[in-house]
């Protein structure tokens, strides 16, 4: 029972901090309507100490409990709803039996459609979890659109370590965008440099709003813009044939159909000079155990892209076209 109970000193300690933070955070009594999101969700966690693991958050038990490494904030917890939905509300409880000492934790919400989430949905405030009112906190926040939520926690007065036995999320009131965007339009493709392939397309509909574009090439994704861009330009050596299609997103996780497919051929042969070797290698000792090798830039007919430097005729590195200098590392006794 470590982690319940406290000293008399730390209670005080305890009921002062929470006096003077639980203004701080936005509390109600009430869980919005609707099911728990998060529940039978997969939750991952910062750390955790002995057996208080990441699956005691929402395993529907407020009897379990989640908790960190201890002496270490900041720490976290975080639930993947699986899709892009419509949130407004966590909830965060402890275990509600009175052995559990009112104690306040400092948090704030994060959400996003990646991992981790990069918008700040609620800043860091102070919590006060009492077994009076069931050590039950309720944050609410205006409706967002994510998969990922995350908690992050930097303080806690009860003791050195984040505490959640639940970690509960509840959707927005209100329908939800299911509709799909449009396909784009009209794809199509010019090569202005060698080894280039631009291609442009036009803009989806979305009854909410699009918010970017995924490019595929030969049906795996090879990068994304945002909403207002309508073209990419894609890097392939000039023997590859390539075909490739796009599809248009919006905020809810929808994803349009394919674009029309375009397909660049390449050209049997393609480039086939190489580059000249490069000149005038040689090489100082700046440190011990530091080999710095320098050499003359290479020519080609087409550009140089890099350098690959081998030591003792193994690949020990590589740098970029402009980069003229390698350092290595080897002990001094070493040929």
């Amino acid at each position: 029972m470590r982690k319940k109970y406290v000293t008399a000193l730390r209670l005080i300690a305890a009921t002062v901090a929470t006096s003077m933070l639980a203004l701080a955070g936005s509390i109600s009594p009430a869980a919005a309507a609707g099911p728990n999101l998060a529940s039978g969700k997969t939750a991952t966690v910062s750390g955790v100490s002995d057996v208080y693991g990441a699956g005691n958050l929402n395993d529907g038990n407020a009897g379990t409990y989640w908790e960190s490494t201890n002496n270490a904030f900041p720490q976290w917890a975080q639930i993947d709803l699986g899709a892009a939905t419509s949130i407004d509300q966590v909830v965060l409880k402890l275990p509600p039996a009175t052995a559990w000492a009112t104690r306040t934790q400092t948090l704030s919400v994060l959400t996003g459609t990646t991992s981790p989430p990069a918008t700040t949905t609620v800043a860091s405030a102070g919590y006060a979890f009492n077994p009076a009112t069931g050590n039950t906190v309720t944050i609410n926040f205006t409706a967002t659109s994510a998969r990922y939520v995350r908690i992050n926690v930097t303080g806690n007065t009860g003791w050195p370590a984040a505490q959640i036995s639940e970690f509960e999320v509840y959707g927005a009131s209100g329908p939800v965008d299911t509709v799909a965007p449009s396909a784009p339009s009209n794809l199509a493709y010019t090569q202005p440099a060698s080894g280039q392939i631009r291609l442009t397309w036009s803009a989806s509909t979305d009854n909410v709003g699009v918010t970017g574009y995924d490019v595929y090439a030969n049906g795996a994704l090879r990068g994304s813009v945002g909403a207002g861009v309508l073209t990419y330009t894609d890097t392939q050596p000039g023997t590859a044939t390539v075909a490739y299609y796009v599809r248009a997103k919006d905020a809810a996780g929808n994803v349009s159909g394919n674009s029309n497919t375009v397909t660049r051929t390449g050209t049997p042969g393609g480039d086939t000079q190489n580059p000249s070797a490069p000149s005038n290698l040689a090489y100082t000792q700046p440190a011990s155990g530091q080999i710095r090798l320098a050499w003359g830039a290479s020519t080609d007919n087409v550009g140089v892209t890099g350098y690959d430097v081998y030591a003792n005729n193994a690949l020990r590195g590589s740098v970029g076209a402009g980069v003229l200098t390698y350092t290595d590392t080897q002990p001094d006794s070493a040929t």
